[in-house]
């Protein structure tokens, strides 16, 4: 893993995606941030925080076992995009494609444009994945 690269990605993503306020690229087993960025500075309360909060989102079993009875799936698979909207920011959560153990959270201002957010958020996470190599 380049940390020069996945800092770059990172650095990026702050830039690319609408409203993006802050992005961690997270070791979700670990509940910790291989990576941090955010356009001005934490606390290091929401910086310790953010990562632990996130990974316990993607390994969400009621809501896999709630997805695997709906659609009759045999196995039970975690989520791969969560949405959480609040008063001030949405949040966007996205499992990565080549390394499903690690994931993302964009948290982006609540005035951006969702759908150019996602479509800008997922293509942000391929280019974090690129660099993590």
């Amino acid at each position: 893993m380049s940390g020069t690269g996945i800092q770059d990605a990172i650095a990026a993503a702050l830039t690319n995606v609408p409203g993006c306020l802050a992005v961690a690229y997270i070791d979700i087993s670990a509940g910790v941030a291989v990576h941090m960025g955010t356009v001005s500075q934490l606390p290091p309360q929401v910086q310790e925080h953010l990562p632990a909060a996130s990974a316990s989102l993607f390994s969400h079993e009621d809501l896999a076992l709630l997805d695997a009875r709906i659609s009759g799936a045999a196995t039970i698979k975690t989520p791969r995009e969560l949405i959480a909207n609040t008063e001030a920011t949405t949040h966007v959560f996205l499992r990565g494609q080549s390394y499903p153990g690690y994931g993302a959270v964009f948290v982006c201002s609540k005035d951006a444009n969702f759908g150019y957010l996602l479509y800008k958020a997922r293509a942000a996470l391929a280019e974090i994945e690129a660099a993590f190599q």
